[in-house]
Protein backbone atom coordinates (compact mmCIF):
# COMPACT_ATOMS: atom_id res chain seq x y z
CA UNK A 1 0.00 0.00 0.00
CA UNK A 2 2.86 2.13 0.39
CA UNK A 3 4.11 2.68 -3.45
CA UNK A 4 -0.10 3.81 -4.02
CA UNK A 5 0.22 6.82 -1.72
CA UNK A 6 2.34 9.89 -2.51
CA UNK A 7 4.07 12.64 -0.49
CA UNK A 8 2.91 15.96 -0.61
CA UNK A 9 6.07 16.56 -3.22
CA UNK A 10 5.92 13.46 -5.26
CA UNK A 11 2.06 14.71 -5.68
CA UNK A 12 3.03 18.11 -6.85
CA UNK A 13 5.86 16.27 -9.17
CA UNK A 14 3.56 14.08 -10.64
CA UNK A 15 0.45 16.59 -11.44
CA UNK A 16 2.81 19.22 -11.94
CA UNK A 17 0.73 21.71 -9.39
CA UNK A 18 2.54 23.11 -6.36
CA UNK A 19 2.60 22.11 -3.08
CA UNK A 20 0.98 25.30 -2.36
CA UNK A 21 -1.94 24.46 -4.75
CA UNK A 22 -2.64 21.29 -3.31
CA UNK A 23 -2.88 22.37 -0.22
CA UNK A 24 -5.24 24.90 -1.37
CA UNK A 25 -6.99 21.85 -2.72
CA UNK A 26 -7.38 20.42 0.63
CA UNK A 27 -8.71 23.60 2.81
CA UNK A 28 -11.54 23.90 -0.66
CA UNK A 29 -12.69 20.28 -0.19
CA UNK A 30 -11.44 19.55 -3.40
CA UNK A 31 -9.35 16.74 -2.34
CA UNK A 32 -9.34 15.47 1.23
CA UNK A 33 -6.49 16.33 3.51
CA UNK A 34 -3.83 13.32 4.68
CA UNK A 35 -4.42 11.15 7.83
CA UNK A 36 -0.98 12.29 8.93
CA UNK A 37 0.59 15.59 9.06
CA UNK A 38 4.16 16.51 8.39
CA UNK A 39 6.55 14.35 6.94
CA UNK A 40 4.25 10.89 6.73
CA UNK A 41 1.67 13.06 5.46
CA UNK A 42 0.14 10.46 2.27
CA UNK A 43 -2.42 11.10 -0.42
CA UNK A 44 -3.44 8.05 -2.61
CA UNK A 45 -2.07 7.57 -6.00
CA UNK A 46 -5.82 8.44 -7.53
CA UNK A 47 -5.11 12.00 -6.67
CA UNK A 48 -2.42 12.23 -9.52
CA UNK A 49 -5.94 11.78 -11.59
CA UNK A 50 -8.52 14.01 -9.51
CA UNK A 51 -6.04 16.83 -9.81
CA UNK A 52 -5.49 16.72 -13.43
CA UNK A 53 -9.22 16.50 -14.29
CA UNK A 54 -9.37 19.55 -11.49
CA UNK A 55 -7.06 21.58 -13.70
CA UNK A 56 -9.33 20.95 -17.04
CA UNK A 57 -12.40 22.13 -15.49
CA UNK A 58 -10.61 25.44 -14.93
CA UNK A 59 -8.63 25.63 -17.68
CA UNK A 60 -11.99 25.22 -19.01
CA UNK A 61 -13.67 28.43 -17.04
CA UNK A 62 -15.49 26.32 -14.37
CA UNK A 63 -15.07 28.12 -11.04
CA UNK A 64 -13.04 26.07 -7.84
CA UNK A 65 -16.69 26.36 -6.43
CA UNK A 66 -18.75 24.29 -9.45
CA UNK A 67 -15.45 21.84 -9.22
CA UNK A 68 -16.48 21.15 -5.96
CA UNK A 69 -20.05 20.31 -6.45
CA UNK A 70 -19.28 18.13 -9.53
CA UNK A 71 -16.84 16.35 -7.41
CA UNK A 72 -19.07 16.05 -4.50
CA UNK A 73 -21.96 14.76 -6.81
CA UNK A 74 -19.03 12.01 -8.59
CA UNK A 75 -18.28 11.32 -5.21
CA UNK A 76 -21.65 10.55 -4.57
CA UNK A 77 -22.23 8.37 -7.36
CA UNK A 78 -24.67 11.19 -9.32
CA UNK A 79 -24.57 11.95 -13.17
CA UNK A 80 -22.91 15.25 -13.54
CA UNK A 81 -25.14 18.39 -14.49
CA UNK A 82 -24.05 19.62 -18.14
CA UNK A 83 -21.46 22.40 -17.73
CA UNK A 84 -22.37 26.21 -19.08
CA UNK A 85 -20.70 25.96 -22.49
CA UNK A 86 -21.57 22.66 -24.63
CA UNK A 87 -22.24 18.90 -23.82
CA UNK A 88 -22.02 17.49 -20.79
CA UNK A 89 -18.69 17.65 -18.56
CA UNK A 90 -16.65 14.71 -18.51
CA UNK A 91 -16.40 12.59 -15.60
CA UNK A 92 -12.43 11.53 -14.17
CA UNK A 93 -12.42 7.82 -15.09
CA UNK A 94 -13.85 5.24 -12.77
CA UNK A 95 -12.10 1.55 -11.72
CA UNK A 96 -14.48 -0.67 -10.64
CA UNK A 97 -15.22 -0.60 -6.73
CA UNK A 98 -12.10 -2.37 -4.58
CA UNK A 99 -10.25 -2.38 -7.79
CA UNK A 100 -5.97 -0.98 -6.62
CA UNK A 101 -4.57 2.13 -8.15
CA UNK A 102 -2.77 0.23 -10.71
CA UNK A 103 -6.24 -1.24 -12.31
CA UNK A 104 -7.38 2.56 -11.72
CA UNK A 105 -4.47 3.76 -13.65
CA UNK A 106 -4.96 0.93 -16.39
CA UNK A 107 -8.53 1.61 -16.61
CA UNK A 108 -7.22 5.45 -16.99
CA UNK A 109 -5.19 4.90 -20.07
CA UNK A 110 -2.19 5.99 -17.84
CA UNK A 111 -0.54 2.27 -17.61
CA UNK A 112 -0.19 -0.44 -20.25
CA UNK A 113 -3.10 -2.70 -19.72
CA UNK A 114 -1.27 -5.93 -19.68
CA UNK A 115 1.13 -6.68 -16.64
CA UNK A 116 1.32 -8.61 -13.22
CA UNK A 117 -2.13 -8.02 -10.91
CA UNK A 118 -1.67 -5.46 -8.61
CA UNK A 119 -2.71 -6.35 -4.79
CA UNK A 120 -6.23 -4.96 -3.91
CA UNK A 121 -5.76 -1.69 -1.55
CA UNK A 122 -6.87 -1.54 2.52
CA UNK A 123 -10.36 0.09 2.01
CA UNK A 124 -10.66 4.04 2.51
CA UNK A 125 -13.65 5.58 4.12
CA UNK A 126 -15.61 7.50 1.70
CA UNK A 127 -15.68 10.31 4.34
CA UNK A 128 -12.95 10.92 7.32
CA UNK A 129 -13.77 12.73 10.27
CA UNK A 130 -11.79 15.75 10.89
CA UNK A 131 -10.24 16.87 13.78
CA UNK A 132 -10.64 20.54 13.72
CA UNK A 133 -8.37 20.96 16.41
CA UNK A 134 -5.49 18.87 14.80
CA UNK A 135 -4.73 21.41 11.98
CA UNK A 136 -6.09 24.85 11.74
CA UNK A 137 -6.13 24.92 8.59
CA UNK A 138 -8.62 22.31 8.64
CA UNK A 139 -12.12 22.60 9.86
CA UNK A 140 -15.28 20.66 10.02
CA UNK A 141 -18.46 21.93 8.92
CA UNK A 142 -22.06 20.76 10.06
CA UNK A 143 -25.09 21.14 7.17
CA UNK A 144 -27.93 21.87 8.65
CA UNK A 145 -31.05 21.50 6.48
CA UNK A 146 -33.60 24.38 7.72
CA UNK A 147 -36.43 23.56 4.95
CA UNK A 148 -36.64 22.31 1.60
CA UNK A 149 -33.53 24.05 -0.54
CA UNK A 150 -32.12 26.10 3.01
CA UNK A 151 -29.32 25.15 4.51
CA UNK A 152 -27.43 26.41 7.95
CA UNK A 153 -23.63 25.77 7.96
CA UNK A 154 -21.83 26.04 10.78
CA UNK A 155 -18.18 25.16 11.26
CA UNK A 156 -17.39 23.07 14.71
CA UNK A 157 -16.63 23.22 17.03
CA UNK A 158 -18.50 26.42 18.76
CA UNK A 159 -18.05 27.35 22.30
CA UNK A 160 -21.20 26.97 24.62
CA UNK A 161 -22.35 30.50 24.37
CA UNK A 162 -22.43 30.50 20.32
CA UNK A 163 -23.80 27.17 20.17
CA UNK A 164 -26.95 28.03 22.34
CA UNK A 165 -27.20 31.33 19.68
CA UNK A 166 -26.88 29.20 16.89
CA UNK A 167 -29.92 26.40 18.46
CA UNK A 168 -31.87 29.37 18.78
CA UNK A 169 -31.49 30.97 15.16
CA UNK A 170 -32.00 27.32 14.15
CA UNK A 171 -35.76 27.18 16.06
CA UNK A 172 -36.46 30.66 14.71
CA UNK A 173 -35.73 29.73 11.06
CA UNK A 174 -37.71 26.47 11.23
CA UNK A 175 -40.65 28.42 12.83
CA UNK A 176 -40.56 31.02 9.93
CA UNK A 177 -40.89 28.33 7.45
CA UNK A 178 -43.52 26.63 9.27
CA UNK A 179 -45.16 29.44 8.95
CA UNK A 180 -45.06 30.21 5.37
Amino acid sequence: MADEELTLTELAEQTGESARTLRFYVMQGLLRGPDASGPRARYPFEYVARVRWIRERQSEGLSLGRIARDLQALDAGLPLPTSSHDGPVEAPPRAPAGSSAVDYLRHAGLLPKHGPPAAAPAAMPATAAVDASADPTRSTWEHVLIAEGVELHVRRPLDPFTQRRVKQLLQQARDIFRKA
